[in-house]
């Protein structure tokens, strides 16, 4: 990462908290190691010796991962103000799972893993701001509808939109209810089986593309593309740390 990157993150990740461990020598260097696995996809034991030993580099980030760091870091940028938050734009993409995901305990409904023809797959539900830069993840099975992933990603910490847009998958009466009791506006497009079809300003909704795009970004870390990690915390703290790296390069753009 870049020092200014850097100096984004390091007043969150030199805090001791009560799941910190012990301090790594360098901090930035663990952290890179972490962003390393996420781009290439390797496995931990496949990590380069430049960033230290690779149970280590892991250890640090079941660490952070377990005490919310991405989450909070995650929060802290969208509580800045950037991005123009009033428009929001919600989506999920299904993403497969290796078959060495499986396993980890509880079984796959408790690791966001579901059983589909071609085997294991994930959802994941995200909620983001104008500027496509995620503000909230939820992770389901890959069979799970879209309406599973809603409540989750929207009950989650980050400001509240004026204007959700969504596609048809998410056209249903307790979303629009639940839209007016947060004080927005659900701008779905309707179900050709409505009997009352309800017009939305294309204009407005063209600019949904934007969580399109940031799923084409997300998908470009190959931890993420393809899902490896056999516990949801680890898969989900892939997602969130990616997330950050957007948000970082956004700060740095625009200074």
């Amino acid at each position: 990462m870049s020092d200014e990157e850097w100096a984004c993150l390091e007043p969150f990740v030199i805090e001791r908290g009560a799941r910190s461990g012990r301090r790594p020598r360098n901090h930035r260097l663990v952290l890179d190691g972490i962003f390393w696995i996420a781009r290439t996809g390797v496995a931990w034991r496949d990590l380069h010796e430049h960033f230290g030993k690779w149970s280590s580099v892991y250890r640090q980030f079941r660490r952070w991962t377990l005490s919310g760091l991405w989450e909070l870091l995650l929060e802290a940028f969208n509580e800045s103000g950037g991005g123009g938050p009033s428009l929001q734009m919600i989506d999920s993409t299904i993403i497969r799972a290796h078959h060495c995901s499986a396993g980890a305990k509880g079984g796959p409904p408790c690791q966001g893993l579901g059983r589909s023809k071609g085997g294991f797959t994930t959802k994941i539900h995200l909620r983001v701001n104008a500027l496509g830069l995620p503000i909230a993840v939820a992770l389901t099975g890959g069979e799970a509808s879209d309406f599973k992933g809603y409540m989750p990603v929207m009950d989650a910490d980050g400001p509240a939109p004026k204007v959700l847009l969504a596609d048809k998958g998410y056209d249903a009466d307790f979303i629009r209810k639940d839209m007016e009791k947060r004080g927005g506006i659900a701008m779905i497009p309707t179900k050709r089986n409505r009997l009352i079809q309800l017009p939305v300003d294309a204009a407005i909704y063209a600019l949904r593309n934007m969580v399109e795009r940031c799923f084409n970004k997300l998908k470009n870390a190959r931890r993420l593309a393809t899902r490896y990690d056999k516990t949801a915390d680890s898969y989900l703290g892939f997602i969130h740390i990616v997330s950050i790296r957007l948000w970082t390069r956004q700060f740095v753009n625009a200074s």
